[in-house]
């Protein structure tokens, strides 16, 4: 099933992508952020995704958090995502829907070949061109 353009309004998706050097990444959309094609076309996928990086992904490395610790969920989240390898986004610039700032990083980030061939699959079409390993934002254009 496809997220439309009204489900990106009302709810807040977190989803994975894999740059140019094979790192993983996970943006958060606060219902406002730009979502790229590949995560529209499939919700199933989108899910899929986020179950594995959240439940069955093991922790490999140290988290850093890049902004204020707060006790609140996207804290939580991103704290456990980068333990796992994985670089965090999120929108922090309203007006700027298609710029997601990095707010955790991994010590030591995983890459798309540590994956299950499963998840592998998956992100193998979930591309974003640059190298986001020393990006303190990203642009995403937006699937609608």
């Amino acid at each position: 099933m496809r997220y439309t353009e009204i489900d990106l309004q009302i709810e807040d998706i977190m989803w994975f992508g894999v740059d140019s050097a094979g790192h993983i990444f996970e943006c958060t959309s606060a219902g406002c952020g730009n979502v790229p094609e590949y995560v529209c076309r499939s919700r199933e996928e989108t899910e899929t995704l986020l179950s594995y990086f959240t439940e069955e992904a093991p922790v490999t490395t140290t988290p850093e958090l890049l902004i204020p610790e707060e006790d609140n969920q996207l804290t939580e989240d991103i704290t456990d995502l980068a333990s796992k390898g994985v670089f965090c986004y999120d929108i922090t610039d309203f007006d700027n829907a298609g710029s997601y700032s990095c707010v955790a990083k991994p010590a030591s980030p995983i890459n798309i070949t540590d994956l299950p061939e499963n998840i592998q699959a998956i992100l193998s079409d979930h591309l974003y061109p640059d190298n986001i390993s020393t990006a303190n934002t990203i642009n995403v254009k937006h699937a609608y």
